[in-house]
C-alpha cells in the first residue's frame, strides 16, 4: 500500500466528519508495507534489502516535514490574496442604530435586564461588554471597539476610557412594562377555525351561561359562540366563537357586561391557545378542524400587488425571493422596472410604510445588519439607506389579502349550447318571428342535410347495441 492510498483510506466518508487519523498516522501505517514491499522487490532483484527499509524512515520524515508550520506557511502565502478568507468588518451604521436602540425608551420600558444594569449604576452606564453579548452584535461580530467608533456624532454618551454608554445627559429611565404577548408566526391563522378567547374575573356567583348569553346579545347577525365552558375556581372561562368576516379583530375589541361589571374576551395565543384547544370537547374541535380547511381552501385564490396578479400569496413570496437571490449585495432595482414596483407596492402593507417610504428614490439588496441574511434598503433622497423588514408586510397582507376581484364579465357573458337562458317572449321582436316563420333557402338546404345526418346516425347507433353485447361477452 502507498502512502498516498493510505492517506485516502483514512478519509471521512461523509462531508463535514472529523477525519480518523492524522497524516502523519496514515504514513505510519503505511510504513511498514512500504518497507515489506520493498524488501520483496529488493530480494527478486538480488540487491541489499537494507537499502529499501532504510528509505522508509526517510519517506516518512519528508511527509511530516511538508506538514510543519512553516511549509503551511509557505503553502498559505502562496494563495492569491484573492481566496485568502478575509473577516467581513461590521457596518458602523448598523451597529450605531442598534446600540441607540438598546438604550431608547422603545427598548428600556420593556427590557427589564438592561433596566436593572444602568438602575444600577449610580451615573447610568451600560457596560460595552454587555452591549456585544446581544445576539444581534454578535450576529454582526461587533466588538466594543466597534460600538465606539460608531457612536461618533450620537446623542449617545461614551465614558472617557470606552468601557460603557449611557442615555444623553443620564436621561431618567422609562417605567418597565410588561412585554405585549404576539402570536407566533406559525399561529397567525390559528383562530382560522373559530376564535378561542378567555374571559377572566367572573363575578362570583354567575355561571358559564351568564356569560354566553351576554356575549350572543354582543354578536353580529349570524354568528353565534359554540362553547363556553365552566367557570373555574380562578374565576376564568373559555369561549369559542363561530368563525365569521373579521372575528378577530371583533373578539379583541370586545367588551359586554356580566353582573353589571364590565368584562373583555382576551384571544387566546400561544401556550393559552394550546391548553385551550386540549379541554375542548371533541365535537367542538372536529368543527373547528373542518372550518380551518374550509379557509385554507378559500385563501388558496389569486391576488393582484400593485399591477401584478399572482396565483396565490405563496407565489408572491416565491417572486419576492427570486428578486432577492437575483441581485448581488448593494444592487439597485430599476425604478422603471416591475421588480421595483412590485417591492415597492409591497412596502405599502408595513406597519409603517407609509412613514418608511417619505423620500423614497430606490431600492437596493444588501445584507441585513441583523445576521447573514439578506434584505431590501430603501434608498432615500437625502443619500441615506434604511432596511425593512417584508416579513412584517407578509403578515399584515396575510391578514387582509388583496384577492382579485371576480370576473363578472364571464359571468355577464353570453352564454351557448343547452345553458343558454331562453329568450322571454315579450322580448322577442317582430323581425325575429318573421325570419322564424320564413326560412331562407340556405336554412332549408341546412334542414335538409341535418335529417340526412341523423338518418345515417340512426343506422349506426342500431348496431351499437350487438358490439356492445360482444364487448360484455369478451
Amino acid at each position: 500500500m502507498s502512502i498516498n492510498e493510505a492517506v485516502k483510506r483514512k478519509e471521512p466518508e461523509k462531508e463535514g466528519e472529523a477525519p480518523a487519523t492524522t497524516v502523519a498516522e496514515a504514513v505510519a501505517s503505511a510504513a511498514p508495507t512500504a518497507v515489506a514491499s520493498g524488501e520483496k522487490t529488493a530480494a527478486a532483484a538480488g540487491t541489499d534489502t537494507t537499502t529499501s527499509s532504510a528509505a522508509a524512515p526517510a519517506a516518512t520524515a519528508t511527509i511530516e516535514g511538508a506538514s510543519t508550520p512553516a511549509a503551511q506557511g509557505a503553502e498559505s502565502a502562496s494563495e492569491p490574496a484573492a481566496k485568502r478568507l478575509k473577516p467581513t468588518p461590521a457596518d458602523p451604521a448598523a451597529v450605531r442604530k442598534q446600540a441607540e436602540y438598546y438604550l431608547s425608551d422603545m427598548n428600556l420600558k420593556y427590557d427589564k435586564f438592561f433596566h436593572e444594569q444602568i438602575s444600577a449604576d449610580p451615573e447610568g452606564w451600560l457596560s460595552l461588554d454587555l452591549i456585544v453579548s446581544c445576539n444581534k452584535m454578535k450576529a454582526m461580530k461587533v466588538t466594543p471597539e466597534d460600538v465606539v467608533s460608531s457612536l461618533k456624532g450620537s446623542s449617545i454618551e461614551v465614558r472617557e476610557d470606552g468601557s460603557a454608554i449611557r442615555r444623553p445627559s443620564n436621561a431618567p429611565l422609562p417605567k418597565i412594562e410588561p412585554k405585549p404577548q404576539h402570536g407566533k408566526k406559525t399561529s397567525m391563522h390559528a383562530h382560522d377555525g373559530g376564535v378561542v378567547a378567555v374571559v377572566k374575573d367572573v363575578p362570583a356567583e354567575h355561571n358559564w351561561q351568564q356569560v354566553k348569553d351576554s356575549i350572543k346579545a354582543k354578536l353580529p347577525p349570524k354568528t353565534s359562540v359554540w362553547h363556553v365552558s365552566l367557570v373555574s375556581d380562578n374565576r376564568q372561562c373559555t369561549v369559542v366563537f363561530s368563525p365569521f368576516e373579521g372575528d378577530l379583530q371583533f373578539v379583541e375589541q370586545l367588551e359586554f357586561e356580566v353582573g353589571n361589571v364590565k368584562l373583555k374576551a382576551e384571544v387566546c395565543h400561544n401556550e393559552a391557545f394550546t391548553r385551550a384547544l386540549k379541554n375542548l370537547p371533541k365535537p367542538i374541535v372536529e368543527k373547528r378542524e373542518k372550518e380551518v380547511r374550509k379557509r385554507q381552501k378559500e385563501r388558496n385564490r389569486p391576488i393582484i400587488v400593485g399591477t401584478q396578479r399572482f396565483l396565490n400569496i405563496a407565489a408572491l413570496k416565491g417572486r419576492v425571493r427570486d428578486i432577492l437571490n437575483s441581485r448581488s449585495d448593494g444592487e439597485q432595482l430599476k425604478t422603471d422596472g416591475t421588480d421595483f414596483k412590485l417591492i415597492k407596492a409591497i412596502l405599502e402593507y408595513h406597519p409603517r410604510g407609509e412613514e418608511k417610504s417619505v423620500g423614497l428614490t430606490g431600492l437596493k439588496v444588501a445584507k441585513s445588519p441583523h445576521g447573514d441574511s439578506r434584505c431590501f434598503y430603501m434608498v432615500k433622497s437625502d443619500g441615506s439607506e434604511e432596511d425593512f423588514s417584508s416579513v412584517k408586510c407578509f403578515q399584515n397582507l396575510e391578514q387582509n389579502p388583496p384577492y382579485v376581484a371576480a370576473d363578472t364579465k364571464k359571468e355577464t357573458g353570453k352564454v351557448t349550447g343547452d345553458n343558454a337562458p331562453k329568450a322571454n317572449a315579450s322580448e322577442v321582436t317582430k323581425e325575429q318571428m318573421t325570419v322564424t316563420e320564413k326560412p331562407t333557402e340556405d336554412s332549408k338546404l341546412v334542414q335538409e342535410t341535418k335529417s340526412a345526418v341523423d338518418e345515417e346516425q340512426a343506422g349506426a347507433d342500431a348496431q351499437v347495441p350487438v358490439a356492445a353485447e360482444k364487448t360484455d361477452s369478451n
